[in-house]
């Protein structure tokens, strides 16, 4: 049986810490279990109704350069991964939706479209990390959890023969290949509309 969206949204309110966001409101980062199994890491629930109030002020904004328009409808229609809550068989925390005290030490854009930055453990371990602007969800090395994060060094690059460096483009081609953002599924709720 698919969970309803109301139960989703109270949990989410309840349980997760929300990312604030100045257009789409506030966006919660869970992971999901679909009715068939399937199991989905990286899930972002967040309002319906904020999504729709930006696409009136954009068509609006457009009204008169409808050369535009196709581009921007075709954006709100497929440019993203969507997933229906009542596909949803259960929501729970994900494992890579680092908490918002953590993402706040990741500072500013290293290089046009590129944040680097090195995440060093607890026991010592560092492993470099890049985006391009996504942070809702980061992926882990095999063996840790958010909870292992010690300091983020912001526009730095680690790699085992030269430790750990400020940002370059020769160093970054010259080191490992940074862990990564992870994709992950939008879930519109009118239950979580503001």
């Amino acid at each position: 049986m698919s969970v309803k969206a109301v139960e989703v949204a109270k949990f989410v309110r309840s349980s997760i810490e929300p990312l604030a966001d100045p257009i789409y409101g506030n966006r919660y980062r869970c992971a999901a279990y679909l009715l068939d199994g399937t199991y989905l890491p990286c899930v972002v629930f967040q309002s319906k109704k904020k999504l729709i109030e930006l696409y009136l002020r954009r068509m609006k904004q457009l009204r008169w350069r409808p050369s535009q328009k196709r581009t921007v409808i075709s954006s709100f229609v497929t440019g993203d991964s969507r997933i229906a809550h009542y596909d949803l068989k259960s929501v729970e925390s994900s494992p890579f939706a680092w908490p918002l005290a953590i993402l706040k030490t990741i500072h500013g854009e290293t290089i046009m479209s590129w944040t680097a930055f090195v995440v060093e453990m607890h026991d010592g371990t560092m492993h470099s990390y890049g985006t391009e602007f996504s942070a809702e969800f980061f992926d882990l090395p095999n063996g840790y959890s958010y909870t292992d994060i010690a300091t983020i060094h912001s526009g730095m690059v680690y790699s085992p023969s030269h430790g750990l460096q400020k940002f370059s483009i020769e160093l970054f081609k010259d080191s490992p290949p940074p862990l990564r953002e992870k994709p992950f599924f939008t879930c519109y709720l009118d239950e979580l509309d503001e």
